[in-house]
């Protein structure tokens, strides 16, 4: 059996198993290469392909096409998922001090980092200094940290962190390039660190989905080795599936290859694809769902049970349709469109992966969980329904009160919350009743 093409564990370490992201690599390039060596923020969900992309503007030969490839440019990539709460910044400054030192050529900025690294406390004049020999050596340092929220959300680093690294940043040939999977501003764990002027240093670079094009790319270069070959149906099933997501594309093209290799038949492998692809999407799905407001699961759901209904237009469903079923829509899908949870073309929105809409129809009619029932339920909640004005509360009991007891006990309330206006009442339980009646 040949070597299967696809990975979805590991980030991506190799350049030419690199697919897609032209954009976002020119922007953190062209930032570093102006007079100013600017910083970056890359931002996306988890598994959206951040480390990878870390990954791929450290590597020596995409550097030297862009022009980094001179002997005193330094780029360190740093894993932070290794900070904990016990981590100080003194102690990550050692840390990064050592990476330094392995990665620089400079005996006169070895001899720095070491004489620095001794002390147990690092203050910020001392590394003023040691980056006044770097920039005195024609050094340019770019640190590329990855899962900054792990020190914008860790209590240990306090805004004098902040301030000193901002100004070595902006005082000294040291640029940023950070990951996290919201905007850095978004994950202090004070108004103190909120509202230092850190975060003005970097341009904000979101990472969608994949195009299709690149998709596609993905798909036939990595088949290109093999002897295997995705005919169009197959190709078109796992779009349908899997989106343009970088995990689940690689995850469906694994296991369609293995289909392949195995000798499944044609009218067995898109069955085989899909089941594993739900297996393995699963706890990504769940993560997604949870880091979700209620708002955006509202809407969510909405797209959900009308993929399920089966009458989306052809490329999704309109704005209006959405309107009439959740009058929020129009904010919730700007939150969504940034988190790369949906596509849209044009006014038409859908999904961003068919096995999350799947998911979500599974999650909220849960039954294998502990699923209190529907009258317990509802005497239990008496609260809820009293809040609700009474022509609301009346409507609510007769247009989904034979849907609300197949709903999971734990999304009752957030079926409730969305029901509950006035305006899309009627259209809501038409759906709810559709799908789940």
């Amino acid at each position: 059996m040949a070597p299967n093409p696809f990975t979805y564990g590991n980030p991506i370490s190799n350049p030419a198993r690199f697919f897609g992201r032209q954009r976002e690599i020119e922007q953190v390039f062209s930032r570093l290469g102006n007079l100013e060596f600017e910083s970056s923020s890359v931002v996306g969900e988890r598994r959206m392909g951040k480390t990878s992309l870390l990954n791929y503007i450290a590597d020596p030969s995409v550097r030297q096409k862009y022009g980094f490839d001179r002997p005193g440019d330094v780029f360190l990539y740093v894993d932070l998922q290794l900070v904990d709460r016990a981590t100080t910044p003194a102690r990550l400054w050692q840390r990064l001090l050592r990476q330094l030192g392995r990665a620089c050529q400079d005996e006169a900025v070895r001899t720095a980092l070491q004489a620095l690294r001794e002390p147990d406390d690092i203050d910020n004049f001392a590394l003023a200094d040691l980056f006044d020999t770097i920039d005195d050596r024609e050094l340019r340092v770019v640190l590329l940290l990855d899962e900054f929220e792990n020190i914008t959300e860790n209590e240990s680093f306090d805004e004098h962190f902040f301030y000193g690294l901002r100004s070595l940043a902006i005082h000294h040939n040291l640029a940023l390039v950070t990951s996290s999977r919201r905007e850095l501003i978004d994950l202090c764990h004070s108004e103190a660190i909120r509202s230092s002027p850190f975060f003005n240093i970097f341009a904000h670079i979101p990472l969608p989905l994949l195009t299709e094009q690149e998709a596609r790319a993905l798909i036939a270069d990595s088949l290109a080795g093999t002897p295997v070959r995705f005919d169009e149906a197959e190709i078109v099933g796992i779009l349908d599936l899997a989106g343009c997501h970088p995990l689940f594309l690689q995850a469906a093209g694994y296991f369609l290859f293995e289909a392949h290799e195995r000798g499944l038949p044609p009218d067995e492998r898109p069955a085989m694809v899909e089941r594993e692809l739900c297996r393995e999407a699963a706890p990504h799905l769940s993560e997604l769902w949870e880091s979700s407001s209620d708002q955006e699961r509202i809407l969510l759901t909405t797209l959900a049970l009308l993929e399920r209904q089966g009458k989306a237009g052809r490329h999704g469903f309109s704005l209006d349709q959405l309107r009439t079923l959740y009058g929020r829509s129009d904010q919730m899908l700007t939150h969504l469109d940034r988190r790369g949870l949906l596509v849209s073309e044009g006014e038409d929105y859908a999904l961003a992966s068919g096995v999350f809409g799947e998911w979500i129809v599974d999650e909220i009619t849960n039954s294998l969980e502990p699923n209190q029932e529907y009258a317990a339920w509802l005497e239990s909640n008496r609260n809820l329904m009293e809040r609700l004005p009474s022509q609301i509360k009346g409507q609510i009991t007769s247009e989904i009160g034979t849907v609300l007891p197949q709903v999971s006990a734990k999304y009752r309330e957030l079926i409730i919350d969305w029901a509950s206006d006035p305006r899309n009442l009627i259209a809501v339980a038409g759906l709810l009743r559709g799908v789940l009646g």
